[in-house]
């Protein structure tokens, strides 16, 4: 009878072992992903995100491609990664090769890299890349255009074709987004404006505008975020203090930024990432060498002061945004630094009130550019 039981207990323990087994091997990666955008042979480092949001190297891929070392807006996103299906993707853009590297995240393996047309090109001031899971789209801000690519599988991508892409006064893409139907765009003459995006290729809405705080304070809009739901789009500035500026989109169009000038005592506001849940907006302050976090109501649009960080350790800029988790506040909070550093800023929120304090971990140094000023995380956020 004891044996019997012994038996019966070691049987449980091996199918124990077995499904803890299963479970790890089946568990989806959680990586952070740089663009390194070095000009001699660009590649991309990935990050596996531990507890706490510390980051551990894992791998770095070359693109096939060369960067442009960080020339440009830092808002410009230049990862972008996608999450569909089967489908697990890292979009990384080669700016000086004017092409777009595609890595597969199962493997962390290049899948390919796809050049856009031969007059498309963005050494001047960068590429910037926006997915909404069937194309992709490339801002290259040399020539002024917007590429568009079909999404295959394999993470492959095929050039499909260009839209005009220039501002008010001229000036090309700083950032932007998409989400479902529409792409919203932030122009570095200060002006913003929407694509249609319903049959894959961009078609302009017609909506080409100053925005209110470029024509109020002389701020010129930068990042771009879009609400989950769609109804709003937010851009950062430029200006200090920092501002951010709201547009209803609910109609498929933008209409006149609000602006909402009290968010922080930052220096600037160009990249900004709304959190999983939606109650904060992320902001970097490029020249004050802080983030913010400011309220953000979803359902009105409303943004309040929060919260601000301290000085973060390393050099005096800071760039891209991404969080650590996909619930919640996005528990910590990625910051690119231009000089080749990942700050790390661990957010807590507790009855209406918030704080940002740096990691004792950060920064993390990637030994593999020169700049990192674009980082994105998978899987990606859900909006």
């Amino acid at each position: 009878m004891k044996r019997g039981t012994n038996m019966l207990r070691t049987a449980m323990a091996v199918a124990a072992i077995g499904m803890f087994s299963a479970t790890l091997c089946a568990a989806e990666p959680h990586y952070l992903i740089t663009n390194n955008d070095y000009s001699s042979g660009n590649s991309s480092t990935s990050y596996s995100i531990l507890a706490q949001g510390i980051l551990k190297q894992i791998a770095v891929v070359g693109t096939g491609g060369n960067g442009n070392n960080g020339l440009g807006a830092v808002a410009t996103k230049r990862v972008s990664i996608l999450s569909k299906g089967a489908e697990n993707c890292a979009f990384i853009s080669d700016a000086g090769s004017n092409d777009v590297a595609a890595i597969a995240i199962a493997t962390l393996i290049l899948s390919g890299t796809f050049p856009a047309s031969s007059t498309d090109s963005g050494a001047s001031a960068g590429v910037g890349i926006v997915n909404n899971g069937s194309y992709l789209y490339a801002n290259f801000t040399s020539s002024e255009t917007l590429a568009t690519y079909k999404i295959l599988s394999g993470c492959k991508l095929t050039f499909i074709g260009d839209t005009p892409a220039a501002g008010l006064k001229g000036g090309p893409i700083v950032d932007m987004w998409a989400h479902g139907n529409i792409l919203v765009a932030s122009f570095q003459d200060g002006s913003i404006g929407s694509f249609n995006i319903t049959s894959g290729t961009p078609v302009a809405n017609g909506d080409l505008q100053l925005s209110t705080g470029n024509i109020q304070d002389g701020s010129s809009p930068e990042g771009v975020d879009i609400t989950a739901d769609g109804h709003y789009a937010i851009f950062g500035g430029t200006v200090i203090p920092e501002l951010v500026e709201v547009s209803d989109i609910s109609s498929g169009k933008l209409t006149p930024t609000v602006v909402y000038s009290d968010i922080g005592a930052g220096s600037g506001s160009e990249a900004i990432w709304i959190s999983p849940d939606e109650t904060l907006l992320y902001t970097s302050s490029f020249s004050s060498n802080q983030v913010t976090a400011a309220h953000f109501d979803k359902t009105t649009g409303v943004v309040s002061s929060g919260c601000i960080s301290g000085t973060l350790r390393g050099f005096e800029f800071e760039a891209g945004l991404a969080t650590a988790s996909n619930s919640g506040t996005g528990g910590a909070l990625y910051v690119a630094e231009p000089d080749s550093d990942i700050g790390i800023v661990n957010v807590t929120e507790n009855g209406g009130s918030c704080t940002l304090t740096e990691s004792p971990k950060s920064p993390v140094h990637d030994n593999n550019t020169i700049t990192v000023d674009s980082i994105g995380v998978f899987p990606p956020r859900a909006f």
